[in-house]
């Protein structure tokens, strides 16, 4: 895990080297409304899983920067007197659906559960696409909803973050995916090679060996300030630990009850552990 990265001054210097060097950044909506994308862009998103707070300021950074991106809002960040600012600064609103591993795998009342919560978003802001949530606590993915019966355009969308963009880091004519998952951006370029840190992804766009790109940051991930640099270190440590105790959920879902209390125990014993190397009182919101 890099922890010295995913700060704002990062994230403003990735903006810069996009912008600079001639990306034309997307939001899904847009990247899906094209017949042809352009030749050079970057189709950015951010799915706001939690701190509404740190969104809405990525949000205004990329507005200085004329910049339009994606933001995917779950039930419990989704904010209807907020989302029309987020709109305002000419960003796509989508919505972070979880309904599959909520409805414990009833397909039927998960259908039943996104339609009735789509209209309630749609209520306050214009919502063109949707994108899973990852629920690591389920042994149901959320994508396993879709069929060809029912695709996500049955819902008046454009598509789904994930189904509807193609992408391939070996074919230069799709757009190679990275995310700032684990404070990794993990991505393999042909002809530059690993991008982990914020400091390659600028490389990578200054560099001209990568025309198309796909990127996925949490606006959770990053910090403002100093003391939410640790706030947010100490967060990635606890819920890295948290996946890699329930990675055996998936396969044992008889087992789930158990394994939940394992993870409950692994998050209080990384974030004490976090606390302690960071030297700080963390403020949990």
């Amino acid at each position: 895990m890099n922890v010295r990265d995913f700060t704002f001054d990062a994230y403003e210097r990735f903006l810069q080297a996009a912008t600079e060097n001639d990306f034309e950044v997307l939001t899904v909506a847009s990247y899906l409304q094209r017949d042809e994308p352009p030749e050079r862009f970057v189709l950015l998103r951010h799915d706001v899983d939690r701190k509404l707070d740190i969104a809405y300021s990525m949000a205004q950074l990329e507005a200085r920067y004329d910049v339009s991106s994606t933001y995917y809002f779950r039930t419990s960040t989704f904010d209807p007197d907020l989302v029309g600012a987020f709109e305002g600064f000419g960003h796509e609103v989508g919505y972070h659906y979880e309904e599959l591993a909520r409805a414990n795998g009833d397909v039927d009342l998960a259908y039943e559960r996104f339609e009735r919560t789509l209209e309630a978003f749609r209520r306050h802001a214009t919502i063109e696409t949707a994108c899973s949530h990852g629920s690591p606590l389920s042994p149901h993915r959320n994508l396993d909803m879709w069929d060809e019966e029912r695709p996500p355009e049955s819902f008046d969308l454009l598509g789904e973050a994930y189904l509807s963009v193609e992408k391939d880091d070996e074919d230069p004519t799709l757009p190679s995916y990275c995310s700032d998952t684990g404070r990794r951006w993990g991505l393999v370029e042909p002809g530059f090679g690993l991008v982990e840190t914020t400091a390659d992804l600028v490389s990578l766009l200054e560099s001209g060996a990568c025309d198309k790109l796909y990127v996925l940051a949490h606006p959770g991930r990053w910090s403002r300030t100093g003391p939410e640099f640790v706030e947010r270190v100490a967060w990635d440590v606890a819920a890295e630990a948290g996946k890699r105790a329930v990675g055996p959920v998936h396969q044992a879902t008889q087992q789930s009850g158990s394994i939940g209390a394992d993870v409950t125990q692994t998050l209080a014993r990384s974030v004490a552990v976090s606390r302690q190397l960071a030297g700080a009182t963390i403020r949990w919101r």
